[in-house]
């Protein structure tokens, strides 16, 4: 049988086994997925002998500044810089300017994202206080999911009010169907404690930063969606997730069969406040809380690992601690950087798979479209070289933003190929995908 592209002899990954196999695809989608028989052709055929095929890995949160900020960043090189990291889609959040909280809105930034997206991807749409009439609108446009902030972040945006939020998470209940995902911190802590330890100079940058962003803020913030969760049967997903406490309530939550996930990110996994002065919100917590995490992730109480891709320019990034915007680079060295954590015996391959393929898919409802490796499928493919070591150097990705805090790490594990619906976007090191070829996933009811 003849098809448009074959993988032969390729290490495939699931959750679930590895096992080496032939890869069929055609017209965008896995045909097969066994040994061929020798008289089966190709127009392509890719040897990935030693080589590890997982399904495409998804980065479900990412800050691509598009539009109104896109001195940082545009859908354009964010999704280069993704696709050259291994991701084959990515989930925009909507903190731009303006933010994407109405139909105009979404539908603004999807013209952008379709004329200028190398992979796949999602848009989520802001929930504030103006725009309760709009979510079944948002969602019939292809909302990936809805994004709350219960505490400011960058663009200051205020979370609705109490009546409201409970209205909202109602109204995606027993309507829309769609997860709602929540940045948790409290407003009034930060603010207070910040100003608390603003000016200790006796205080190290990075126990300041956690001090005046304390668990504290971040622990009240998933008690309490926790609870709205729990009064109107909403599905929601806790974003970022910093510490031992935070992770202990989700995993309260989840017994008590709230309908809630959650997840994490490489700098909480790879950073500690005590070394590190990185700002980020929420911030980069204790080692203790590092270790936390990873047990977390081990036991399923963190569904799965996302980058949080929050770029800034130089100039920003290089003021001092106190002035500099919160965020971190991370969409071009999450796989990667998580690989080398598979290598050193955090993570087997199978449990990365599942924390950044199965996972997000799963929990944004696209799933086996996207991030698995079933016949009929997305051909969505993250090739990989276990056994190839780089140093990271922050000037040769392809962020605009030219700050990451791995600048000089090295790791061993890197991605060698990216393969949306078929088509090569990344190879060797190479883009080789085309400009405005992504397409839009929404979750399938």
């Amino acid at each position: 049988m003849h098809y448009d592209l074959i993988f032969k002899n390729g290490n495939v990954v699931s959750p679930d086994s590895t096992q080496v196999s032939d890869i069929a695809v055609s017209g965008g989608k896995i045909i097969k997925i066994e040994k061929l028989d020798s008289g089966d052709t190709a127009d392509e055929v890719y040897d990935a002998k030693g080589k590890y095929i997982l399904p495409g890995v998804i980065d479900a949160h990412v800050h691509f500044r598009d539009p109104g900020l896109t001195e940082k960043e545009d859908f354009e090189t964010g999704s280069i810089a993704a696709a050259m990291g291994g991701i084959t889609m990515a989930a925009d959040m909507p903190n731009t300017v303006p933010v994407t909280s109405t139909l105009k809105t979404f539908n603004e930034k999807l013209k952008i994202a379709n004329e200028k997206s190398y992979i796949d991807f999602g848009l989520y749409a802001l929930l504030n206080n103006d725009n309760l009439e709009e979510m079944q609108n948002l969602k019939d446009a292809g909302a990936f999911g809805f994004k709350i902030f219960l505490g400011t972040s960058t663009g200051d945006i205020a979370a609705p009010s109490p009546s409201v939020l409970f209205r909202q998470m109602e109204f995606c209940a027993a309507e829309l169907g769609l997860r709602i995902a929540f940045h948790c911190e409290t407003s009034e802590i930060n603010t207070y404690f910040t100003s608390l330890f603003k000016d200790d100079k006796n205080m190290q940058d990075g126990y300041k930063l956690t001090r005046s962003r304390p668990v504290f803020s971040e622990a009240l913030g998933v008690q309490t969606v926790v609870c709205y969760a729990q009064y109107t049967g909403a599905k929601i997903h806790i974003l970022h997730i910093t510490s031992r406490e935070t992770a202990y309530l989700t995993a309260e939550a989840k017994k008590k069969n709230a309908n809630i996930t959650a997840e994490t990110c490489p700098h909480y996994l790879l950073f500690n406040c005590e070394d590190n002065a990185f700002k980020v919100y929420p911030p980069i917590r204790s080692e203790k809380c590092r270790n936390a995490l990873w047990d977390s992730l081990k036991n399923g109480t963190i569904d799965m690992i996302a980058s949080d891709h929050a770029p800034h320019t130089i100039k920003e990034k290089s003021l001092p601690v106190s002035e500099t915007p919160a965020g971190l680079s991370g969409v071009e060295t999450s796989v990667p950087l998580m690989l080398n954590e598979v290598n050193k015996g955090k993570l087997t391959l199978n449990e990365y798979v599942r924390l950044s393929s199965e996972a997000p898919a799963k929990i944004w409802g696209i799933y086996p479209q996207k991030g698995s490796l079933l016949p009929g499928t997305d051909a969505d493919f993250t090739i990989v070289d276990m056994d190839l070591k780089k140093t990271i150097n922050a000037n040769e990705l392809h962020s605009k933003s030219k700050t990451n805090p791995y600048d000089g790490t090295k790791v061993q594990g890197f991605p060698i190929a990216t393969i949306v619906r078929g088509m090569f976007v990344m190879r060797n090191g190479s883009l080789c995908g085309k400009k405005g070829s992504g397409v839009l996933v929404s979750p399938e009811l």
